[in-house]
């Protein structure tokens, strides 16, 4: 009986104590190799880091070194109390390299909601001096790595989680072939200092708004040639429709030089008869 009341109470212990230790967080854009989402909560309890040595393979996520990128954010289990100071990082791994480069550190602050999604907007990657200073694009002008979000929710009672994505930097945007995916976040936040290695704070303007999260593209899919092709089949078409227009215009003129031609015959030889007639009647 005892042994029974013991047994149960240590189950629950650990069920408890699971509670408090899974839970947390992780990325929604960029599409992460494990999903974290309302549906899918695998990708939110990962508690090591996710980055490696192997080299980024299959599809990643484009991103375009010159625009604003916002990254999109699953809270699951929040971890914060009255005292808490949990933090959230966003890391880029190098292809097979062991370094992070820093790009964004912020407190929590005011996302102390569970189950809440939000975006996070960084400033271009190319204004980021000193990861710019270390990347060596390829032929094809790109660059492959990882980028790891890292919540630390120690500070509430928790413990750090990891979430990554594989992602491909380029100077140019893909070659669209799908409309990607839309998603709702609660709110989108701004980072008001700290940026580079300092932690910062973060604005939020508490509108919930959609997001749209680019499909994942072949790792070797080529920017420029899928550009350069959509052109090749544009300027195609266009040759195409005025080829068809001009052989309109040509069988439209051949038909009517034919038309002329066909009429001019029977008219000469009406001419010659009324000609004949004429003579005969004067002789």
């Amino acid at each position: 009986m005892y042994l029974s009341k013991y047994l149960i109470l240590t189950l629950l212990s650990v069920v408890c104590l699971s509670r408090g230790v899974f839970g947390n967080a992780g990325f929604m854009k960029p599409i992460p190799r494990v999903g974290c989402k309302e549906l899918d909560q695998r990708g939110c309890k990962i508690r090591t880091p996710c980055h490696n040595l192997n080299p980024v393979s299959g599809d990643v996520n484009p991103i375009n070194i010159d625009s604003i990128y916002e990254y999109a954010i699953y809270q699951l289990d929040a971890k914060a109390n009255e005292t808490s100071v949990n933090t959230y990082t966003i890391q880029f791994f190098k292809d097979q390299e062991n370094t992070g480069f820093q790009l964004l550190t912020f407190n929590q602050n005011d996302m102390n909601s569970n189950n809440s999604f939000y975006a996070v907007k960084m400033d271009p990657i190319k204004l980021n001096a000193k990861l710019m200073d270390n990347l060596e694009f390829d032929r094809d002008g790109y660059v492959f790595g990882t980028l790891e979000l890292t919540f630390d929710a120690r500070s509430g009672g928790g413990d750090v989680y990891y979430s990554c994505a594989n992602v491909r930097f380029q100077n140019k945007t893909a070659a669209a072939k799908s409309k990607g995916q839309k998603i709702k976040v609660e709110s989108t936040l701004t980072l008001t200092d700290g940026k580079g290695n300092q932690r910062g704070d973060i604005e939020s303007d508490g509108k919930a708004t959609e997001l749209i999260v680019p499909d994942l593209i072949s790792h070797e899919a080529k920017v420029d040639s899928e550009d350069i092709k959509a052109q090749d089949d544009e300027d195609i078409a266009a040759e195409d429709g005025e080829n068809n227009e001009n052989n309109n215009e040509d069988e439209e003129g051949s038909k009517g030089k034919s038309s002329s031609s066909s009429l001019a015959i029977p008219t000469i030889i009406a001419s010659s008869f009324i000609t004949l007639a004429s003579l005969l009647i004067k002789f």
